[in-house]
């Protein structure tokens, strides 16, 4: 059997109740050339029978304890079989012609490494609440993007399809982070490679009262722990990209800032304001 040309990366932690709606949109697609990579990662409910139930287009593969998501999906990447790497989280919705547009996109530019795109959003009942993924002001890009993405994460990962060869020189997931670990990997393959997007909704993304992104102190401090990895090369960056990551980790301060305000957190306000001053004594005084 040829090998595929998509390996869809599907991680399963007992998500029985969106699951076949999240498999059926993949068996949907008008590109037809993939795979599933299933991981049950030990799952209790029906999730199992629920995957099984699908033909061999889908392989499953059960973990005998549960792990940490990026590290789940980094043992569901090393079954993969295809020159490309898409992902599916199992609450969440393709669209029919998603891969045919970003493959077709990919075939016809052999120097861009990643192709996203927007998404759409629902609630818990599948009703559509928003018909852009970034309800801000923020901008999509294309080409050389890391300047751009160091200030914002606007890459939607259940959009992505990246190139297998580009993902094992720069790494997998790294395992520390619980929840910006899909942005430190975009960053990493921003830094030195093409990156390019179709600006139409190829996907819906589920927004429900267990999504992780919710989290807004722990993704943060992530993004402290983050930004602080490429500050530490900041003499190989140009200036702008040096400006860039001092903006960065300005914009996280506030978002602190905020969040401990409306929370009524005064010590851990004070404690952030605090380090903001110190930081920007270090920057430009």
């Amino acid at each position: 059997m040829p090998k595929p040309k998509v390996s869809v990366i599907m991680n399963c932690y007992n998500s029985s109740k969106y699951l076949r709606e999240a498999i059926d949109s993949v068996y949907a697609q008008t590109y037809r050339d993939w795979e599933i990579i299933f991981w049950d990662n030990a799952s209790t409910d029906n999730s199992a029978d629920i995957a099984k139930s699908y033909d061999e287009n889908l392989r499953y593969f059960y973990a005998e304890k549960t792990v940490p998501l990026g590290y789940a999906r980094n043992l569901a990447i090393e079954k993969a079989q295809g020159e490309y790497i898409a992902f599916l989280d199992c609450d969440d919705i393709w669209l029919p012609e998603k891969l045919e547009k970003q493959i077709e996109l990919l075939k016809l530019n052999e120097d861009v490494a990643l192709v996203y795109s927007d998404s759409s959003i629902i609630d818990g009942d599948g009703v559509l609440k928003q018909n852009t993924y970034l309800w801000t002001n923020q901008r999509f890009y294309r080409g050389l993007i890391f300047e751009k993405l160091l200030l914002a994460d606007f890459i939607p990962l259940l959009t992505v399809v990246l190139r297998k060869n580009k993902l094992d020189k720069v790494g997998l997931f790294n395992t520390k982070y619980k929840i910006a670990e899909d942005y430190d990997l975009f960053l990493r393959v921003a830094e030195s490679n093409k990156i390019d997007y179709i600006d139409q909704p190829l996907a819906m993304y589920r927004f429900h009262s267990f999504n992780a992104s919710k989290n807004i102190e722990l993704m943060t401090q992530e993004e402290f722990q983050l930004i602080d990895y490429w500050a530490d090369k900041e003499t190989d960056f140009p200036e702008n990209v040096k400006k860039a990551i001092r903006k960065k980790k300005t914009l996280l301060y506030l978002r602190l800032i905020k969040y401990y305000f409306f929370k009524f957190e005064y010590t851990n306000l004070y404690r952030t304001g605090l380090n903001l001053l110190k930081f920007f004594y270090k920057c430009y005084l």
